[in-house]
């Protein structure tokens, strides 16, 4: 096989590391772009081509306009959008032969630029994923013809019948985005029927006539399959047409298969599905357009899980099984919502808004009226000012970094920063566009984390923040209400979650033996650190020896450690500890990690050479509930690659007792002995937030929340871990989230 490699002059350095990928075959490389078919076609022809290879932005549109069905996608201006390698990325299509002049249809993929070899840890196994594309066809999964059609009245009890006699249906919805009702346009099934045939079939959901069949074929016992279904489930519920035996989602299926991997269906399909040409421009259009991209959507997402099945290990079907009954008390948790109490979100915007007036008057005052902290030009020709050569930018971890050079520093730039704080809260939390019915709503996502851990996002519908960052304080939390009915917000936090964690992977007996005395974590080390007495530890004492422990655990570097202790603090503890005044803020950095080193020896020595040694031989990581985790970097020359694995170890053990915990909970509070007394709202990192009735119920979740699970430490030792839980409810009932202390 003759293969021709169309490429830019930028992909010439990294052309020997995709060449040994084609094996055998003769390369031919060209770096000029191709703008014309004509020019392709003698390109072709005088190479003698039996493949084409593109990673050139620019040839990659010549190829497309191929395509019989390709419509160059429009900007809201109505010009031809620039074309991304990454989003075409592992496109594979033929060229019929008529168009080239060619004996044969020419086969053609596309590649991400090259330099994805290098600079993406996954990018060369990405490469040969979709190069076999090329190499070894018949190792694919047989995919089937896309068909499709529009559902009318008058052919809905044939369709309903042959729907609900599927084998498999993948549902998908489009919505108009931003529209206050928050409708849907459409939803899409593609049916995998027992003879291994599929058929789309998109119903525009506009009259009580759709609205019906589609309540019917969701109620019906067909198992259904979604791509990322929180969202589509979110409005069907919203609609009144929930669907029933939603059991399969290739989104979850995927991350636990690659957590490293981007979810997004177009790129799990280009991994999974043979033939298949990035499609999500296709949606540009008319009504009929979008129509068909739906049906697409429902194809993609039912191939894609098929051949999944197929490949997929034994481990990451384990995985699937873990994470996936978590959505549905993430859904239920975004269709409630949290209450919002609207006199007091005006009046602590109006607070907000004078802090943040009297924060920019010193400002003001040192430079002028003219100045806005807000601006990164004004702010990077101050620091030029300052004294602080080439400043990469104006981003908070350069001002911490230039704050250290000169006291004056510290105080304009600590003004800023503060600024710019009060300024950020304004500008997210106190917005009305981010409520809707008087109520906040978020989404908390199973799969949002290569951990496991649940992260958090705006609402399904387009409105609502990120739950789990809410700051500290009572700004927010002041406004946010209990319902009706319901006593108050209480809060149970797994403490010292992930130190426990680090204890009992590493095996460390001076870590375990104190975290499971009466003795504080943070103020112990504390004391040691910095010569204080225990008892003479205050709490922002405590807080800067909880970022050394939580730096030195996760094999944090001393420039971080600074950036995230301020320079301040570091100075502070510099004094504490009656170091030399000339050893730099990043060298006092480094003392204070080495002394957590050799305070807590096995977890450096012992614990990270076992996680080096196990990812270099097996890539993967595996957690004391069975959770596996692959891993594309190499923790042995690359740091990054070992920070992540070294965190991954007791987030995803956290994870192991705080999430079946969470749904433990959640079931009870919907089918057991807790209905109607606990309602959960949010799981916030090691914590779990809810409302409840009845004064005896908070003991009761601490109770279940008591979750001991064995853990085999690096030496083959195995211990029960019981992280304590600290329940909070404040003083008598918390009626806000602010209540709770």
């Amino acid at each position: 096989m003759i293969i021709g490699v169309f490429a830019t002059p930028e992909d010439r350095a990294y052309m020997p590391r995709l060449q040994p990928m084609l094996g055998v075959n003769a390369v031919k490389v060209g770096m000029t772009p191709i703008e014309y078919l004509n020019t392709l076609k003698l390109k072709v022809q005088g190479a003698k081509l039996d493949a084409i290879i593109c990673t050139c932005p620019v040839t990659l549109v010549t190829l497309l306009n191929t395509q019989a069905d390709f419509r160059h996608p429009l900007d809201k201006r109505g010009n031809k959008k620039k074309l991304s390698l990454n989003d075409y990325a592992g496109s594979f299509f033929h060229i019929p032969k008529d168009k080239l002049g060619t004996d044969n249809d020419i086969p053609v993929l596309i590649l991400n630029p090259l330099q994805h070899l290098i600079s993406v840890p996954s990018g060369a196994f990405v490469f040969k994923r979709f190069i076999s594309k090329l190499l070894t066809p018949n190792a694919w999964f047989p995919q089937t013809a896309f068909t499709w059609e529009i559902w009318k009245p008058a052919n809905s009890a044939a369709l309903l019948a042959k729907l609900q006699g599927a084998r498999l249906l993948s549902v998908d919805i489009e919505t108009y985005r931003g529209d206050a009702d928050r409708r849907i346009h459409c939803v899409g099934y593609c049916a995998l029927f027992h003879d291994g045939s599929t058929h789309s079939v998109v119903v525009p959901f506009k009259d009580m006539l759709a609205h019906s069949f589609v309540r019917q074929v969701n109620a019906c016992m067909v198992p259904k399959l979604f791509q990322g279904g929180m969202y589509d489930n979110a409005y069907l519920a919203r609609w009144n047409v929930p669907c029933e035996n939603w059991l399969h989602d290739t989104l979850h299926a995927f991350h636990g298969w690659y957590a490293e991997l981007p979810k997004r269906l177009d790129f799990i399909t280009a991994f999974c599905v043979r033939e298949i040409r990035y499609w999500k421009d296709d949606s540009a259009g008319g009504e009929w357009e979008l129509f068909e991209y739906n049906a697409r959507d429902c194809w993609a997402t039912l191939m894609t899980y098929c051949a999944m099945m197929v490949e997929a290990p034994d481990w990451a079907r384990t995985n699937y099984v873990i994470e996936f009954p978590y959505v549905f008390p993430c859904l239920h948790i975004e269709l409630d919502g949290l209450r919002i109490n609207k006199e007091k979100f005006a009046r602590n915007k109006t607070l907000a808004e004078q802090r943040l007036e009297a924060q920019a008057a010193p400002i003001r005052a040192w430079l002028g009226d003219n100045f806005n902290p807000a601006s990164p030009l004004q702010v990077v020709n101050l620091l030029k000012v300052l004294g602080i050569r080439d400043p990469e930018g104006s981003g908070e971890d350069v001002l911490i970094a230039a704050a250290s050079a000169h006291p004056l520093n510290e105080r304009i730039l600590s003004a800023i920063l503060a600024y710019r704080k009060q300024a950020k809260l304004l500008s997210t939390y106190f917005k009305e566009d981010k409520f809707w019915n008087d109520r906040l709503y978020y989404r908390t996502d199973p799969a949002g984390t290569e951990s496991g851990r649940f992260a958090s996002s705006e609402s399904s519908f387009w409105c609502g923040l990120q739950i789990q960052n809410i700051p500290r304080g009572n700004a927010i939390k002041d406004w946010i209400e209990c319902d009706e009915g319901w006593d108050g917000f209480g809060e149970g936090d797994y403490a010292q979650s992930e130190a426990y964690c680090v204890g009992y992977l590493s095996g460390c007996p001076a870590l375990i033996e104190l975290l499971e005395s009466e003795w504080d974590y943070h103020k112990w080390n504390a004391s040691a650190f910095f010569g204080v007495a225990y008892e003479l530890i205050d709490k922002p004492l405590r807080n800067l020896a909880k970022r050394v422990n939580h730096g030195a655990n996760y094999n944090m570097g001393a420039r971080v450690l600074l950036a995230t202790m301020g320079p301040k603090a570091v100075a502070e503890a510099r004094t504490m500890l009656k170091l030399p005044g000339s050893w730099e803020l990043t060298k006092v950095c480094q003392y204070l990690l080495d002394t957590y080193a050799k305070t807590y020896p096995e977890v450096k020595k012992d614990w990270y050479d076992d996680i080096k040694r196990t990812i270099k031989l097996t890539k993967k990581l595996v957690s004391a509930l069975g959770w596996t985790r692959y891993f594309f970097g190499d923790p042995m020359t690359n740091k990054q690659a070992l920070n992540a694995a070294v965190a991954h170890g007791p987030q995803n053990l956290s994870v192991s007792v705080i999430n079946p915990t969470f749904y433990r909970i959640w079931r009870d509070s919907v089918y057991g002995d807790l209905r109607d007394r606990v309602r959960l709202k949010a799981q916030i990192h090691d914590s779990i937030f809810y409302e409840y009735k009845g004064a005896e119920v908070p003991a009761i979740v601490k109770e279940r929340m008591n979750n001991p699970i064995p853990v085999t430490d690096v030496h083959g030792t195995v211990r029960t871990m019981t992280i304590p839980v600290d329940m909070s409810i404040g003083d008598g009932a918390a009626k806000f989230w602010s209540d709770i202390k």
